[in-house]
């Protein structure tokens, strides 16, 4: 269970008196927004305005060309296929611009490969498939912007490409009628946050030859799902228009979306961000994980059938999706269990025969959560692998796979996810080379981190105190859900809930008793006993509970008090390093390496407790007046461990340790560990 760095926001004094006086904001929302930047009435109100025009869509590079290219299709009678992608910033942008060339009275229709059989983006069979269907004109949405020779095979059988995309470009650009994706080296609109969907948004907006705020009330449920379940960021006009899109979402007259919103139980709920990207998104994905995309499209753009019976049934492949996604991780856990050499690579790439495709970029962040590194998982089927990759903030995961793309058939993505297909001959020397890369650039790799806003006593976990935060929302991507720091609570209860695939904590700190629930973490993981002190990253909610409001506090991540966090990074990077073999300075590794006198401290505590169950965190914290780092901690558990003292094995977030009764008589100097590091 990897330890989180936390990024502890303190907000300037008077810049909150300052807020609080000049735009009569309560106390906390002014401490929340003077730790994020917002520290002066000005950028305040900027950022508070209900109201603010969009942009102009012809600020964004070859929009004029691609705006000019449709509307000759339109004038001419021309056939006109929008070529999307399978996840829900795709579906959508390609509902979006699908119902509004139709209702122009286009010849429109629709192509989304099959996420198993064709992967991601364009490809030659699908170009001559919609050629022969008498298409001559086609716009991709949320993909094409790296086809560059599937765009040149396009050209020669007489079929015209716009490209309208917001992932990251090659240096040579496909050579298409117009490319239109703020992400263009030369493109200077500053429209980089738009998702797909928002760039498609874009185009319509063009051809109406408006700001878009009549289309916006057309289509502004569809462009606000899209863009939260993209993590784009919620600033400037996306939050405005996720705004808007919450509001019409709220009484949708889109059939399939309020069908789908009755079938994941949102139907009697106010909606938000949160609850869109963790009911509606994932639903819509699925359609896309098993090749079911056109029962999505037709459930959104009105088709024969039964809205509430198609949004039935993709919620039904949303229940599957999760019984897979439990079996590979299962499965990458035995692996990771009988390799453990994985587990040190400062970039985790694993793979296995016949995973579900659709389902290998959850599992890789499921993994990231839990290891705290980038990882990558891919499905080994015949002469190619294929997946997906997730990240830490501070490692670009498509920058990684760029630099060794001579080992790849086909890749792309963003800063924190990407995918990519692998030669399988050639799996190992990716692996081995996408480390190498890490290693040349990260000697110390960038942690999983937490932003917290400010501290809050728990004296404010009121009503009163918490339900302003409304003012701030929608939360999302780049203006997240306010995390609090609660520092010194005393945790005194621990109670499985969901058939104990959660928990429920009891705490007490300033004399006030509070309960907050762990999301996705189980009682054989928790590794903290009642007792204990804590600090808590926290973020609250104020809702309605049986005609009542009530304030629910969920947890997000958990520190002992009193911990010198940044040591115990630092420490476990040097660990990692001498597990991989890695060279170390003779300094650093003066200071790190275990003397005799601290394996003896390290054994005379295990062989106190005979028998011990815990995290490296929570066993460092006991022995911290005899052992000076956490990582010469844990080189002292393995020296005991290889001379047969003590037994060890992983148990839930921590491990399991128990002393070896009337232990042969040995020799410390004779370890093999030892040597090997002097």
């Amino acid at each position: 269970m990897p330890i989180k760095r936390w990024k502890i926001g303190r907000p300037d004094r008077a810049a909150v008196e300052q807020l609080e006086k000049g735009l009569g904001l309560p106390k906390l929302v002014a401490q929340v927004l003077a730790s994020r930047g917002y520290d002066t009435p000005e950028k305040v109100s900027r950022f508070l305005a209900q109201e603010q025009g969009l942009s102009d869509p012809m600020s964004l590079k070859d929009m004029e060309k691609a705006a000019a290219r449709v509307r000759q299709a339109l004038e001419e009678g021309e056939r006109i296929a929008i070529y999307g992608d399978y996840d829900c910033d795709g579906i959508m942008s390609t509902v979006l611009l699908y119902s509004y060339l139709e209702a122009l009275g286009g010849e429109v229709c629709y192509y989304i490969p099959e996420r198993d059989r064709e992967g991601y983006g364009l490809n030659r069979a699908a170009l001559e498939l919609i050629r022969r269907e008498g298409v001559s004109l086609v716009i991709t949405v949320d993909n094409g912007i790296t086809a560059i020779e599937e765009v040149e095979f396009a050209n020669s059988i007489g079929l015209d490409i716009v490209i309208t995309d917001h992932h990251k470009p090659r240096e040579v650009l496909p050579p298409a009628c117009a490319v239109v994706d703020p992400h263009r080296l030369d493109d200077e609109s500053g429209c980089e946050y738009l998702a797909g969907v928002g760039v498609a948004f874009k185009l319509a907006c063009a051809l109406e030859g408006d700001d878009g705020m009549m289309l916006l009330d057309q289509y502004g449920d569809l462009v606000a799902v899209a863009t939260v379940a993209d993590i784009v960021p919620l600033t400037g006009e996306n939050r405005m228009i996720v705004r808007h899109g919450l509001e019409m979402l709220q009484n949708t007259e889109n059939q399939g979306l309020a069908a789908l919103i009755q079938v994941c139980g949102l139907g009697d709920k106010t909606l938000s961000c949160e609850n869109v990207a963790y009911g509606l998104v994932p639903r819509i994905n699925s359609a896309g994980r098993f090749d079911q995309v056109d029962n999505a499209i037709e459930l959104f753009v009105g088709g024969d059938e039964e809205p509430e019976t198609l949004a039935g049934s993709i919620n039904s492949l949303n229940e599957k999706r999760r019984q897979i996604e439990d079996q590979i991780v299962l499965q990458i856990m035995e692996k990771l269990e009988r390799d453990s050499d994985t587990l040190k690579q400062r970039v985790i790439v694993i793979y296995g025969e016949g995973w579900h495709h659709g389902i290998v970029g959850i599992v890789a962040s499921r993994l990231v959560e839990r290891f705290g590194k980038p990882c990558i998982v891919l499905s080994l089927e015949g002469d190619t692998a294929r997946g997906s990759g997730r990240s830490v903030e501070g490692f670009s995961i498509i920058d990684a796979i760029d630099a060794c793309s001579q080992y790849l058939v086909r890749y792309g993505g963003h800063n924190q996810a990407a995918g990519l297909t692998v030669r399988a001959e050639e799996l190992e020397p990716f692996i081995k080379a996408i480390n190498q890369w890490a290693a040349e650039r990260f000697p110390e790799m960038p942690q999983q981190t937490l932003r917290i806003d400010c501290a809050l006593s728990p004296k404010a976990l009121t009503v009163a105190a918490l339900g302003p935060l409304s003012l701030l929302e929608p939360f999302g991507s780049g203006n997240e859900v306010p995390a609090f720091l609660i520092p010194n609570c005393v945790l005194q209860g621990i109670y499985p809930i969901g058939d104990g695939k959660h928990l429920r904590l009891r705490f007490c700190g300033e004399d006030t008793v509070f309960y907050a629930v762990y999301f996705g973490m189980t009682q054989a993981r928790f590794p903290y006993t009642v007792g204990e002190t804590v600090d808590l990253a926290v973020t609250v909610n104020v809702s309605q509970w049986n005609d009542e409001m009530r304030v629910s506090v969920k947890v997000r991540d958990i520190h002992l008090t009193g911990m010198d966090y940044d040591q115990i990074h630092h420490s476990e990077e040097v660990y990692q390093r001498l597990q991989r073999r890695e060279p170390l300075e003779p300094p650093l590794r003066q200071k790190v390496v275990p003397t005799r006198d601290d394996i003896a401290a390290v054994y005379r505590y295990l062989r106190s407790k005979g028998q011990l169950q815990s995290t490296d965190e929570a066993l460092y914290a006991k022995l911290q007046g005899d052992i000076s780092c956490l990582c010469k901690m844990k080189l002292a558990i393995d020296v005991l461990d290889e001379m047969r003292l003590i037994t060890q094995r992983p148990v839930g977030g921590g491990r399991q340790m128990n002393v070896v009764p009337n232990p042969a008589r040995v020799d410390i100097s004779q370890s093999k560990i030892l040597r090997a590091l002097q």
